[in-house]
């Protein structure tokens, strides 16, 4: 079977239960069970709500948010590359002798396989965070919009890396039943973290460091970005904070390594 067609075979079985349910609520609204009928339609509605806008959520399918075990903190970094920032990103990693993931944007990476090249030589790897990110409307994407915003990204990026190291992270952490079944047909895991800052919206440089604190812990992932202007500042402040807590930071392991033990 192609790879479309495993896509498909993974949106059909995703859908068959939700669609069940539906179903049945329909048959129960018109045999008289009008008010049982809409309650359960609307739970329905809240638990598919919950398994795309909730960035931990496993109900399409398995994510990953945490190291096994007690590993050191993985760092990531979304929304590259970007000619203003990822090389003094680049820079500072090197000083602190740490590795990262970079999660790369394909239309971006596109522009600048430079930059891809250089995150590569300077043994970083890189991951799929979508084509063009519409961070806005990804929640929303029907199956073929889906398809083509993992699938061209990961045409982009896959001369730049090994097999083994096969992540995607969805724009913003949103994942629909789509969403999963296209990663899941291209070969992908789904990475998500379980410590952030939200320094893609907060400048605010101490704050940022404050809440990564708060969730700091053997094992994490960290979500850190690229591209924005406080990207150095942040990266360095992270990386001082994982020193004193007495962590290291962790290789970027390979997808197969959570095969047996996705949280």
């Amino acid at each position: 079977m192609s790879t479309v067609g495993h896509y498909w075979r993974g949106i059909g079985w995703r859908c068959a239960a939700p669609l069940v349910v539906a179903l049945g609520c329909l048959v129960a609204h018109r045999a008289g069970y009008r008010v049982e009928a809409h309650l359960v339609f609307f739970g329905l509605v809240c638990l598919m709500l919950w398994g795309t806008l909730a960035p931990r959520s496993p109900l399409f399918g398995q994510v990953v948010t945490h190291l096994p075990g007690e590993a050191g903190v993985l760092i990531t970094l979304d929304d590259g590359p970007d000619p203003q920032t990822t090389s003094a990103l680049l820079d500072i990693l090197d000083q602190h002798q740490a590795k990262a993931l970079f999660f790369l944007i394909g239309a971006k990476a596109a522009r600048h396989p430079e930059l891809v090249a250089e995150i590569v030589r300077r043994r970083h790897s890189v991951a799929n965070h979508s084509m063009n990110h519409p961070s806005g409307s990804f929640w929303s994407l029907g199956p073929w919009r889906m398809w083509r915003e993992l699938q061209e990204c990961e045409a982009v990026l896959s001369p730049h890396r090994p097999y083994g190291l096969r992540w995607f992270r969805p724009p913003i952490g949103h994942h629909n039943l789509f969403c999963h079944a296209a990663a899941q047909a291209l070969g992908l895991r789904m990475m998500l973290w379980d410590c952030r800052g939200y320094d893609a919206v907060d400048r605010n440089v101490p704050r940022v460091l404050q809440r990564l604190g708060e969730s700091l812990r053997p094992g994490s992932i960290m979500l850190l970005h690229d591209a924005v202007p406080t990207s150095s500042a942040v990266l360095e402040g992270a990386l001082v904070l994982i020193a004193q807590r007495g962590l290291q930071t962790a290789p970027v392991p390979p997808a197969q390594a959570f095969s047996a033990t996705i949280r």
